[in-house]
């Protein structure tokens, strides 16, 4: 963990957000069209699909084809910690980062947290599918809980700045 003074940067995490599960609802669909397509241009239309006109057919494969694969495929959660603030931004569906200001964090703490349910593990051992994620406290009585492949070193980052503010 180390600071770069002229950004005032801390810490910066990028996942890649490339799931077994996620990967193949997406690309069950784009390998079923892409035959559709390519079956379509060579053979002519499969026997399930005489109904449909061209130009829906060509609007699905862009879609669920080209559209979504190439999205997944480009799908970033970058976490960042500054001096003055906690930067997240899902690439390439946010813009801009959004901020969090450190003066607003009331506790910073690691626990176990099952993402499906928004159960936390507190008391009792974490199952099977609960993460280590960072829960940060708002003086505002929010919650925000930001995944990472490395929560102790965000931990340590935020409190980093924390400490520094």
């Amino acid at each position: 963990m180390t600071e770069h003074p002229e950004t005032g940067l801390i810490f910066r995490e990028v996942q890649d957000l490339h799931n077994n599960v996620v990967l193949i609802s997406v690309l069950y669909p784009a390998i079923l069209l892409w035959y559709i397509e390519i079956h379509s241009l060579v053979f002519g239309k499969p026997a399930g699909v005489q109904n449909i006109p061209d130009l829906y057919l060509l609007a699905l494969w862009f879609v669920f084809g080209v559209f979504f694969p190439l999205l997944f495929y480009s799908t970033k959660h970058i976490t960042e910690v500054r001096k003055d603030g906690i930067y997240i931004r899902l690439v390439p569906l946010n813009p801009s980062f959004k901020k969090i200001p450190i003066y607003i964090v009331e506790e910073c703490k690691i626990q176990a947290y099952e993402p499906f349910t928004g159960k936390d593990y507190v008391d009792r051992p974490p199952s099977r599918r609960a993460n280590f994620v960072v829960i940060l406290k708002l003086i505002t009585g929010k919650r925000v809980v930001i995944s990472s492949r490395n929560p102790k070193e965000l931990h340590q980052a935020i409190m980093s700045a924390v400490s520094n503010f």
